[in-house]
């Protein structure tokens, strides 16, 4: 190849480069041209899109306005009825308001002419006296005062048995005003008391998993019925009944504290002797809290302000207390509300008047058979420094000492009414614990007797005597001795069996 040749390809090579690169850089600049124009299309599309955009805007803005007028004019309309029905309200109230204001002062119109009328004829008949007098004194030659007297005395005389009707007539439309009123305010306190009906039982039923409970419960030749039996003071009644068993016994505190205890055991599983006597230990601990907590509930319930520890206490031991079958709590409460609401129609202190209604029976709590538990409840009372009118509501609701102020005759009424509604109470029941009260403490007045439990509604007497004062021989005279106190003070149906047991408890603890 030539120099020329070569010299040729350089000079073509140069062209070709030179002709590429101008025409790179034409398609460039047109591309350039191209994405400048696209450019201003997509800002006038932009400008479009937006100046849509605010009319959009605008529109819904509109809209907008138009419906927030619409509901602000409806608003206004609804706000301008309501104020109109209210006014209405108002007017019909102010026009009775009125009404009753007219009536008030056409009474006193009226009371107040037969006032004047009244006045008018006491100075007619003083001037009257006064010249009766003056022509008895002329007549007679008598003194001012001593015709006045015999003038007295006579018109006294002659018209006794008028004013006497007269009397007696005002007495009876005043008791027959006071007898509507107090049926008016009875009659209103009554609804608020909502209190259900709890009446005593001597037996409590206890729900069991399975029938197999049924031979733990009784355990080996009878061992575990007759310990527990003897550590609770009740009686176990296992019968045909499915999945159930039977706790009886006359004392409701006993009954309780046995039902708990064998509702723990059946939950555990393990019933023994050793079990049976930890469980009841431990309700009886437990007792003194779940008595307490009943006593705040009962406070609560009645929005009364907590009281001292001790106070609150034996109110929550209601619970667990009956009063002719009907229960001691629900009866308080009751007598509480009823109080209450007789106290706000009288215009009296509703709040002392429903303290007085709850702790009118506490009582009870301690008083034993043939104690007033009137007068016991007014000591306690007065240890705690309550109120005076407490004190003497709680003194005077079965009228053992004379009522000094409306609440306690409130208290009184209140506990009549409670007490005398349909089925709140069985006589015969209370009667029937009353009685088995008394057998029980006429047994424990023997030396030697460490338990006493009652059972088969009295036909059945377990004894348990201390064996550091009886012996063995020393059981049968024990006995003996409780037959004749029985006999002699207390009547008693049928046979009765009484069973003497004497045992000894040695524990060791090995260490």
């Amino acid at each position: 190849m030539s120099i020329l040749n070569i010299l040729g390809y350089i000079v073509a090579l140069g062209l070709w480069a030179v002709g590429g690169f101008y025409g790179y850089k034409k398609t460039l600049t047109e591309k350039a041209i191209q994405f400048k124009e696209k450019m201003a299309k997509s800002k006038d599309i932009e400008e479009e899109m937006l100046a849509d955009a605010k009319k959009k805007v605008e529109e819904i803005m509109g809209e907008a306005k138009k419906k927030w007028e619409k509901v602000l004019e409806q608003a206004e309309e609804k706000a301008q009825k309501i104020e109109e029905q209210r006014m209405e309200k108002m007017e019909v109230i102010q026009n009775r308001l009125l009404a009753r204001e007219e009536k008030m002062d056409e009474k006193l119109e009226k009371l107040e002419e037969e006032k004047t009328k009244l006045s008018n004829k006491q100075k007619e008949l003083e001037e009257r006296i006064k010249e009766q007098t003056g022509k008895i004194a002329e007549v007679a030659g008598l003194s001012k005062e001593e015709a006045k007297k015999l003038l007295l005395n006579k018109v006294e005389t002659e018209n006794q048995k008028e004013i006497t009707d007269f009397i007696e007539k005002l007495k009876t439309i005043k008791k027959e005003e006071a007898d509507k009123e107090a049926a008016q305010i009875i009659s209103k306190s009554l609804p608020r008391v909502a209190v259900d009906a709890v009446t005593e039982f001597t037996s409590k039923i206890v729900d069991l998993p399975n029938e197999d409970f049924k031979g733990k419960l009784i355990g080996r030749e009878g061992r575990n019925i007759s310990f527990f039996e003897k550590t609770t003071g009740v009686e176990l009644i296992v019968d045909d009944t499915p999945l159930t068993v039977r706790i009886s016994c006359f004392d409701s505190e006993k009954r309780h504290i046995a039902a708990i205890t064998l509702a723990k055991l059946v939950k555990d599983g393990r019933i023994n002797p050793f079990y049976i006597e930890k469980t009841y230990n431990e309700t009886i601990g437990e007792l003194e809290n779940i008595v307490l907590e009943k006593g705040k509930e009962a406070l609560t319930m009645l929005n009364i302000p907590m009281m001292k520890p001790e106070l609150v206490k034996m109110i929550g031991q209601f619970y667990l207390r009956f009063s002719y079958g009907q229960n001691l709590r629900q009866h308080c409460i009751e007598v509480a509300k009823i109080c209450e609401a007789i106290a706000s129609e009288l215009g009296l202190d509703p709040v002392l008047a429903k303290k007085a209604g709850l702790l009118h029976d506490i009582g009870k709590i301690v008083a034993t058979t043939g104690e007033s538990h009137a007068k016991i409840g007014g000591e306690i009372l007065k240890k705690f420094w309550l109120d005076p009118v407490i004190i003497n509501a709680a003194e005077s609701h079965h009228y053992d000492v004379p009522i000094n102020n409306p609440i306690s005759w409130i208290v009184a009424a209140a506990d009549a009414i409670s007490a005398s509604r349909p089925g709140a109470r069985f006589n015969t029941k209370e009667l029937f614990i009353e009685k088995m009260g008394e057998l029980e403490k006429l047994i424990y007045t023997l030396d030697g007797v460490d338990k006493v439990h009652i059972m088969q509604a009295g036909r059945e007497i377990m004894v348990y005597v201390d064996p550091k004062k009886i012996t063995d021989l020393e059981v049968e005279k024990l006995l003996k001795d409780i037959w004749a106190k029985i006999e002699a003070q207390l009547d008693y149906p049928g046979i009765i069996r009484v069973t003497g047991i004497r045992e000894t408890k040695v524990i060791e603890f090995l260490r």
